[in-house]
């Protein structure tokens, strides 16, 4: 969300930007003042459906062809997305460079995570904590089980156009995307 809001924002000043989605703690980041050039609007995918029913708008299912996003990044909104993310880049980059990761998914697992953590239990880990069960596409705004979000986004990783975030065409942009 930040990502693209600050691409679009150095590259066309003066624009507003709107994060549609599942997560309703989007909306306290894009609130964030410490948080500089991030969305100017959040709305969750439950929102964005009450909305175009109050407006007798139907919304039909987008065609999926338009694909630009690595399989690493289309996987990145599941439980364990992020973490595989970083562990294929790091592998990706240095090869004989182990990794050790640990994630939770849930309040209660990360709690017992980060205490774990806090007890030196995973010292040199990195740890990823999703606070919704299943991840991201499990958020408070969705509007489909969590199951047939998960399932939708390995289908939809499948047609990625390639596996690795390294072979983007945007890598170019990243620059712009540092405060």
């Amino acid at each position: 969300m930040c990502a693209i809001s600050r691409y679009l924002k150095k590259t066309r000043p003066g624009c507003i930007t709107a994060f549609l989605g599942p997560c309703i703690a989007k909306k306290s980041e894009a609130a964030d003042p410490t948080i500089p050039d991030n969305a100017d609007y959040v709305i969750t995918y439950g929102e964005f459906r009450a909305l175009m029913r109050s407006q007798g708008v139907e919304v039909k299912p987008a065609d999926n062809s338009y694909q630009e996003s690595s399989v690493w990044g289309k996987r990145f909104a599941t439980s364990g997305g992020v973490a595989k993310a970083v562990e294929n880049l790091v592998h990706e980059t240095y090869p004989d460079m182990e990794i050790k990761t640990a994630r939770a998914e849930g309040l209660r697992e990360c709690r017992k995570l980060m205490t774990l953590a806090k007890a030196g239990k995973y010292n040199g880990y990195l740890l990823e904590g999703m606070a919704c069960p299943g991840g991201c596409v499990a958020g408070a705004g969705t509007i489909q089980p969590i199951k047939k979000s998960a399932a939708a986004v390995g289908l939809y990783s499948k047609e990625a156009p390639f596996e690795s975030a390294l072979e983007s065409k945007y890598d170019i942009t990243l620059p712009l995307l540092k405060d």
